[in-house]
């Protein structure tokens, strides 16, 4: 079974102000952060998904387009798995401003995953469900396209139409950085 991993960067960071996959924390773009620990627990390809590519093009991921630029995050799953169709089974849907994601964030993830021939989604859960750090299999595109075609713009309703489980894993690496007052210092 072949992981890859997008990390989506195609939101306009409106309360932030400014592109927020490059906001540094402890001296990496945020964005890199997450590409590290997708690539820490064995994610291959990593690509990143929206956001202007010329901006972003010193990521250390090839920046790919949004099929479906301000379709929002189930637009952004949906890219990810048609980008990956034919080239991984599973793929690894992290956002860009997770700022503390690292291996023992995501290992959960996997361990849950593996073996479980049924379920389509395995999406984190801290203190909430955190529907954009979660392991989907390629073979739910048509699926999520076909929500996406009705006009479901909610992922979290996305992830119930679909055979999921919730895992649970360490809040502390599922917060998100949304304005400038989030950024860790």
């Amino acid at each position: 079974m072949t992981l890859a991993a997008a990390v989506l960067a195609g939101g306009r960071s409106s309360r932030m102000g400014r592109t927020k996959a490059l906001i540094h924390v402890d001296g990496r773009a945020m964005a890199d952060r997450v590409i590290d620990a997708a690539r820490s627990v064995g994610a291959d390809p990593v690509v990143v998904i929206g956001g202007d590519p010329t901006e972003l093009a010193g990521l250390s991921a090839p920046v790919t387009p949004d099929l479906h630029p301000g379709g929002g995050p189930v637009a952004g799953v949906l890219g990810a798995l048609t980008h990956f169709d034919g080239v991984a089974d599973r793929v690894l849907v992290l956002p860009c401003d997770l700022a503390r994601v690292d291996a023992s964030t995501l290992l959960p993830l996997l361990e849950a995953e593996a073996g479980d021939g049924f379920s389509k989604v395995w999406v984190a859960a801290g203190d909430r469900l955190e529907p954009l750090c979660a392991i989907w299999s390629v073979d739910a595109a048509a699926r999520v396209r076909q929500l996406f075609d009705s006009g479901e713009r909610a992922l979290h309703r996305v992830i119930g139409e679909l055979p999921h489980v919730a895992v649970t894993v360490d809040p502390g690496g599922l917060v998100n950085v949304n304005t400038p007052n989030d950024i860790p210092r």
